[in-house]
């Protein structure tokens, strides 16, 4: 929906705000958030790289033996279940029209790529985690852009924040892992 007077390229929604200097005013004594067109497509495309990511660590513990590498990678799949809402709940608010995706088609090629690289080399835990530790540095850099160079309203910014920190532990628990594995493999 598209009210006069806002610049092209806003999104708006008739959700109220809590403060009237977070929105603009729609009609009197009514107020709403909004996302720019740059800022609704970077929060999506992280939403999307998380509904891949999810996918990832659910089918890759699928392919695993280690039971605890397994569970480790089911926590960070489930993990990724709640962020992706909380980005899409973020996304529908600020454009009710909103469709969060389930993932990009590139997810889908590098899951079908890592399947059939596990069935040709019989690939190790440790190379499936340093796999993850790379997606992990991956999508952290994806937030990093966004959280320095998209301008976001304030409730945004705080959950890509929080969500980033919790990659950040993420990875560290895999690196842990896999540095646990390397020890008794040597």
């Amino acid at each position: 929906m598209q009210a006069v007077g806002l610049p092209d390229g806003m999104r708006i929604s008739g959700s109220v705000s809590e403060r009237p200097d977070d929105g603009c005013m729609l009609y009197p004594n009514t107020f709403c958030t909004m996302h720019t067109d740059e800022q609704f497509r970077s929060i999506q495309e992280i939403h999307d790289l998380l509904a891949d990511s999810r996918k990832d660590y659910k089918a890759t513990a699928q392919r695993v033996d280690d039971q605890q590498v397994k569970q480790l990678l089911l926590l960070i799949s489930s993990q990724r279940t709640a962020l992706e809402s909380e980005l899409a709940q973020d996304l529908v608010q600020h454009d009710p029209r909103a469709k969060p995706g389930s993932g990009t088609m590139a997810g889908t090629i590098h899951r079908v790529a890592l399947k059939f690289r596990d069935m040709l080399n019989n690939t190790s835990e440790v190379n499936v985690l340093v796999e993850c530790e790379r997606q992990e540095l991956d999508l952290l850099r994806r937030y990093q852009k966004v959280l320095n160079t998209i301008d976001l309203n304030e409730a945004s910014r705080a959950t890509l924040a929080r969500q980033y920190a919790e990659i950040e532990r993420n990875l560290h628990e895999i690196t842990e892992t896999r540095q646990a594995l390397e020890s008794v493999e040597h």
